[in-house]
């Protein structure tokens, strides 16, 4: 590739040949507050498999997808090479079972710490008042804690919200609720002091869960009501753009 056009086109004549991976994680038995077997802990990858180098063709197709920026790590999968596009992780919290919420979340890494206003003692299963008609869809809250994506794929009209949408058919397939906390997690640590970048990058993040059917609540805080149908119209309307692709 030699120009921004044909790397765009292949890139995109890629995303039928993605293939989401899940993996998830909670103990049988607590013994504190992290391992609550009412806590499940998910990860889950769009992966981009390479040809097998059977001839020149496939070895010179690979190695134009080898490039810098175009995949968050890569691995091997027994002779075949393999391409983390996009990676995002977080946190289930079945409110049912679950007994001490804020311990478990206060037990986590430092981030989960944003997503206390969720949940109040004043309303049904420790879910926020104001949230409690989420409850009607189920008991699960879903918090999103990272979601990257490689760089060569943004700005390509959606692909990460369309992985993301399609993530989010599984995690979050029977959940009450589903909350993140949009922040440009690239920003260099030494560099975040600069407010006027951090609020730009910020808001670019905002813009791209809000036109996932996410809103604010507070603190920063952006929720996503499964029962109500603006993430799936939004998921929906990303298939039909990207139809010729997939």
């Amino acid at each position: 590739m030699t120009d921004a056009a044909p790397e765009r086109v292949e890139l995109l004549m890629s995303l039928n040949r993605l293939e989401l991976r899940f993996g998830s994680a909670t103990s049988l038995v607590a013994s504190d507050a992290h391992d609550d077997p009412s806590t499940l802990e998910w990860g889950c990858r769009a992966v981009l498999p390479l040809w097998e180098p059977e001839d020149e063709e496939a070895v010179a197709d690979n190695a134009r997808l080898l490039g810098p920026g175009i995949s968050l790590a890569q691995t091997h999968q027994g002779q075949r090479q393999e391409l983390t596009i996009l990676s995002m992780s977080g946190l289930t919290l079945d409110l049912w079972r679950i007994g001490h919420i804020y311990a478990s979340l206060d037990s986590r890494d430092a981030d989960y710490e944003h997503f206390a206003p969720l949940f109040d003692k004043s309303g049904d299963l420790g879910l926020h008042s104001d949230l409690e008609a989420c409850l009607a869809s189920g008991t699960h809250v879903v918090i999103i804690d990272r979601a990257r994506i490689a760089p060569a794929w943004r700005g390509l009209g959606g692909v990460g919200r369309l992985l993301i949408g399609r993530m989010l058919r599984w995690v979050a397939g029977q959940a009450a609720l589903v909350a993140t906390h949009p922040y440009p997690i690239d920003i260099p640590v030494d560099e975040r002091d600069d407010r006027t970048r951090e609020t730009r990058e910020k808001t670019v993040v905002q813009r791209t869960w809000q036109s996932l059917g996410f809103e604010p609540f507070r603190e920063d805080l952006w929720v996503m009501r499964p029962h109500m149908s603006a993430h799936d119209d939004a998921v929906e309307r990303l298939e039909t753009a990207f139809g010729r692709y997939l």
